[in-house]
């Protein structure tokens, strides 16, 4: 027997065990009709129509109730307990109340007195989570939503900061974005230029399409009669006649929860369809350090995986063991010994240790605290014979982690660029340590040619070294890819930002507005060409242009401070500039900008005690901030406290000591 034929044997053979490890069914898949991109979603009601039973049972379960809106939900919450959550690292305190069955939070501030110096109140819009572990509320302005300060845990009955904030408190302004809102409920798709904001009304809950796919070809063949052939309906995917890897892609679309996910360049989270394989549209990277004692709230796919009952089955996926259809609290422990029985019978347990009726699922997956949520009780889904209950995790030790991270990618067909993609993301959502820009740098470098198409890796590689200060290597990694993608709406924002911190404001304006024509509807787009209009000396276009960031995002802070000081210092309408400001600190008590210029607001009101307020608070903020100081040494002098004037020009110049105002001021002092 020669070489060559030992060779086509051996690929034959290699072929063979592949497809076997890829689809233990013998026979082929049907190929569903209504994966085509042209087939559109249709919506529950349509389903529930001819399925009433199955959608009545699958609106029990924990995805049917998944996101619903929050106005006269039914109250599982306990609001008759007085509830006070203080963040010291903020030194925030929170509250929630139910009023007029809306749900509200509100955040204050206490002096040394217990009087309230500052307070801000929210309104929950929508409610995401069952309910069964926990909810959380999120705020919805123009499109944009964002998540609540509080969430209330049901498996301890009690309010606490929402997950993540014990270490990153963004309060009132941690955005929900795609992949979030995807995973909690049926197709929402977000605007060109923003990452939380959404461009059609909100659905009520994970649909029934998320795992069958769309259905409107479905149901028109339903309505014409259409014969199937054979004995699968092709017009709409039943999970259970796919292949194995594609039928646990199904439950793998929000189940495989991974450090970071990467999409692949071009594709979305709206763009996975049940029949697909998940890695065709995105990488998802898993940390080679991690704890495997520890598991997280959305980790059930990787867990499954590493049990040694998935890997000797080889048939073994999620509706093995779960209807998706019933909701788990609606069966009994029987239900689940059955499917442990199928494999393990009880003759074949061991007598000493096993009785009849025993609970399999309590002995041998375990409940426990997660590794990223605090207060929950939840199962974790790696199978194992000898258990050890994880402690409770402390909420305040639930941080984003500062231990180095080493990503690998879970699908090993993976893009080895989506890689250096993962570092930047990881660097920018998780943990700013430097060492993950330098390794994606070099992921970069040895990956991405001038040839390669590949317009995220382009935007991170120029991205990267934006982080790190090199903007003009960024600039030559955003016009590479601007070369080739010419509307690439990130590139073009980012060559903005470089143009306007250089000075150049014309390119910084015409980047902007080309931002602009592909999406009017990004707050901080219009915030940013209102600078460059400012700096280039177009007060009006920059006024208008701050206006409309105001219009589109009430809250945004950057906007209201701007237009504040234009409408203050440029077109002398102290009134209408000072609501800005104070509307401006009402959101951002920490905004220092606008305490330096409700400062400057005060002296021309000649209300000096509350200047001297204002500046205080923003030397409390940052001390290194110069122009508080100034403000202070003038309230010391028109009151006549000169050694405190003296005291304050020596702080300032122990800071700047090239400040030539103060010098000259502390000089004619000492005179």
């Amino acid at each position: 027997m020669n070489n060559k034929f030992l060779y086509i044997l051996l690929a034959i053979g290699l072929l063979f065990i592949g497809i076997w490890y890829l689809s233990p069914e013998k026979d082929s898949p049907p190929t569903f009709t209504n994966l085509s991109p042209t087939v559109q979603y249709v919506g529950d009601e349509e389903c529930a129509a001819c399925h009433a039973e199955i959608y009545n049972s699958y609106t029990r379960t924990g995805m049917g109730r998944s996101f619903y809106p929050s106005k006269d939900v039914h109250v599982i919450e306990d609001y008759s307990s007085p509830i006070e959550i203080y963040d010291k690292q903020k030194d925030y305190f929170y509250t929630a109340a139910l009023i007029d069955g809306e749900h509200v939070q509100i955040e204050y501030r206490l002096d040394d007195s217990g009087n309230r110096t500052h307070e801000l109140t929210r309104k929950a819009d929508h409610i995401i989570g069952s309910g069964n572990h926990n909810r959380s509320y999120l705020s919805e302005t123009n499109g944009f939503v964002t998540q609540l300060p509080l969430t209330w845990y049901e498996d301890k009955k009690k309010w606490d900061l929402s997950p993540g904030y014990h270490s990153t408190n963004m309060r009132f302004s941690r955005p929900i974005v795609e992949e979030c809102m995807h995973c909690h409920n049926s197709f929402t798709s977000v605007t060109t230029a923003s990452i939380d904001r959404f461009d059609s009304d909100l659905p009520q809950g994970i649909g029934c399409e998320r795992c069958h796919g769309p259905g409107d070809l479905h149901i028109q063949q339903r309505i014409e009669n259409v014969p199937i052939a054979g004995n699968v309906d092709k017009s709409i995917v039943n999970p259970k006649h796919l292949l194995f890897q594609e039928q646990i892609d199904v439950c793998q679309q929000c189940h495989l929860q991974g450090e970071v996910s990467v999409f692949r360049d071009g594709y979305r989270s709206t763009d996975f369809r049940p029949g697909m394989q998940l890695a065709t549209i995105k990488s998802i990277f898993m940390d080679t350090r991690q704890d495997h004692s520890q598991f997280s709230i959305a980790s059930h796919a990787e867990r499954l995986a590493d049990s040694k009952c998935f890997k000797k089955s080889k048939t073994m996926t999620c509706i093995t063991c779960h209807d998706p259809h019933v909701s788990v609290y609606e069966v009994n422990d029987a239900y689940f010994n059955n499917t442990c029985y199928e494999c393990h019978s009880n003759n074949s347990l061991s007598s000493n240790i096993h009785e009849t009726n025993d609970n399999c699922v309590k002995c041998h997956m375990v409940q426990g605290g997660t590794s990223d949520i605090p207060h929950v009780n939840f199962t974790d889904h790696k199978i194992q014979i000898n258990n050890h209950v994880p402690s409770p995790p402390d909420p305040t030790h639930i941080i984003r982690t500062k231990q180095t991270v080493e990503l690998e990618n879970y699908f090993p067909s993976g893009d080895p660029v989506d890689l250096g993609v993962a570092y930047v993301q990881y660097y920018e959502t998780r943990h700013q340590d430097k060492v993950y820009l330098a390794k994606a740098l070099e992921i970069f470098h040895k990956e991405l040619t001038d040839q390669n198409n590949n317009g995220s890796g382009w935007y991170h590689f120029g991205r990267a070294h934006q982080l790190l200060g090199e903007n003009d290597k960024a600039k030559k990694s955003y016009f590479t890819l601007l070369s080739q993608h010419p509307d690439h709406y990130l590139a073009n924002g980012q060559m903005g930002k470089i143009s306007l911190d250089n000075g150049d404001y014309s390119s910084a304006i015409a980047f902007y507005k080309k931002c602009i024509q592909m999406d009017n509807n990004d707050p901080l787009i219009w915030n940013n060409i209102g600078t460059a209009f400012l700096h280039s000396g177009d007060a009006h276009s920059a006024l208008n242009a701050y206006s409309t960031a105001i219009s589109l995002n009430p809250y945004n802070t950057s906007a209201l401070n701007n237009r504040g000081e234009l409408l203050l210092y440029h077109f002398n309408e102290q009134e209408a500039g000072k609501t800005d400001l104070l509307t401006c600190l009402t959101n951002d008590p920490n905004h220092i900008l606008a305490l330096h210029n409700l400062g400057n607001v005060s002296i021309l009101e000649n209300d000096l005690v509350l200047a001297e307020k204002y500046a205080l608070r923003a030397i409390e903020v940052d001390n290194s901030f110069i122009p508080p100081y100034g403000t202070l040494s003038t309230v010391y002098q028109k009151t006549g406290r000169l050694d405190e004037a003296k005291s304050v020009l020596s702080e300032m110049l122990a800071i700047d000591p090239d400040n030539r105002d103060a010098r000259k001021i502390l000089d004619s002092l000492l005179d």
